[in-house]
């Protein structure tokens, strides 16, 4: 069987939504399917070595990287975080930064509204309508984030450049309930209406976004469902710690608006222990005799810190109902993994619902007092019938199989 993935970004750049991209794709090859690949060309982006597109794949790419996105990707190639100096600035320099962060972001959101409700992706979409194959696929699957991928599969059928038995959307995130806004919170929910018309399959990977989405889209609710993340690789390495000592790690990103790491920090802080933080930004916390702070790192050196990590953490979202697809990885080691709840209450309950079956994390809710709580259960090897082994429910093959099946 034919499978034709479309996605608008780089998929070798280092980042979750990317690994993600991939487990489908190792899947989807896995499984015996002749795969084809449409996505960003590479040229100006960051690439990480070890993201590797299977070589069974046939992958065609397209330039379309705007103004705006060669200047951001400029500056991400030539800068250099020091995390020491960020964490000293004097007041007055954070001040002069802040005035000058909020005059930043007023010309990045002037600049976006000239680019459509699709932002820095209009060019790709451009430059990608091009592609023409003659081969009839018997799925399509267009892969967001970015939801531009939507975008792309819709004109490729309409214009009769690919022809498909069945279409098939995946929604990582939702748009309209989760947009910053820079090109119109209406525009944008009128879009994502529009696109989810066009599919006969719209899978989500998280229960509460399904219903979130259901009740906002009910014209399209019938063909909705939701499968959780594949992992991206089994890791079956055991950290030593025949000293006694665990080493815990949080390796993703932390910005304020979305998750809340600091309860953990400062647990961590006063547990006195030892700690590694992989991730922006990276100078939110400073480093302290037992915690360790990283920027963002390529994937390679990020493993090799993983590697002698034996307690993983793995922080919710703070609103949204979004699951992080970190715990699926996390999920595919024989490490422990501490389970930090947050959100509404009935956004906890659904998640811990759907987890806790799996007998495989200690839970606790985002707050000093039962983060600490937790550590010391961790601490004291108090983790009743919690067993540290892979989660076959989360393997590539299976998930793929399950979106496919519907």
């Amino acid at each position: 069987m034919k499978v034709l993935v479309i996605n608008g970004d780089c998929i070798t750049t280092n980042s979750s939504a990317n690994l993600c991209h991939l487990a489908y794709i190792r899947g989807l090859v896995d499984s015996g399917y002749d795969v084809t690949l449409l996505s960003a060309d590479g040229r100006d982006y960051v690439c990480d070595e070890s993201m590797v597109i299977p070589k069974e794949v046939k992958h065609y790419t397209y330039y379309g990287v705007s103004f705006y996105e060669k200047m951001s990707l400029k500056k991400k190639k030539n800068s250099e975080v020091n995390v020491s100096q960020a964490v000293e600035q004097n007041s007055d320099n954070k001040e002069f930064k802040s005035f000058k962060s909020v005059a930043i972001n007023k010309a990045k959101e002037l600049l976006l509204s000239f680019y459509g409700v699709h932002g820095i992706y209009a060019k790709f979409v451009k430059k990608a309508n091009k592609f023409k194959s003659d081969e009839e696929f018997d799925y399509v699957l267009s892969i967001s984030t970015p939801v531009t991928s939507h975008l792309i599969t819709h004109n490729l059928l309409k214009s009769k450049h690919i022809t498909a038995k069945k279409w098939i959307q995946i929604w990582e995130d939702p748009w309209y309930s989760d947009a910053y806004g820079f090109n119109g919170k209406d525009k944008i929910y009128k879009e994502e209406k529009r696109l989810l018309s066009f599919a006969q399959r719209v899978c989500y990977v998280s229960p509460l976004t399904l219903a979130n989405q259901k009740k906002l889209f009910p014209e399209s609710s019938d063909k909705m469902y939701w499968e959780p993340l594949p992992f991206y690789y089994k890791n079956s390495t055991v950290a030593d710690n025949s000293n006694g000592e665990n080493r815990y790690g949080y390796f993703g990103n932390y910005y304020p608006a979305s998750r809340d790491l600091q309860p953990f920090y400062l647990s961590a802080k006063e547990s006195g222990v030892k700690t590694n933080i992989c991730g922006d930004p990276s100078n939110l916390f400073g480093p302290t005799d037992n915690i360790s702070i990283y920027q963002r790192l390529p994937l390679e050196k990020l493993n090799a810190i993983e590697d002698k990590t034996n307690v993983l953490i793995f922080l919710c979202n703070k609103k949204g109902g979004q699951i992080p697809g970190k715990i699926y990885q996390y999920s595919a080691t024989n490490k422990t993994i501490l389970f930090i709840l947050d959100g509404t209450d009935e956004e906890k309950k659904v998640i811990k619902e759907y987890f806790e079956p799996f007998n495989r994390y200690v839970f606790c809710e985002n707050t000093v007092q039962d983060i600490t709580r937790a550590i010391n259960q961790i601490e004291s090897n108090d983790l009743g019938n919690i067993s540290n082994a892979p989660i076959d429910a989360f393997n590539p093959q299976t998930t793929i199989k399950k979106i496919l099946e519907g």
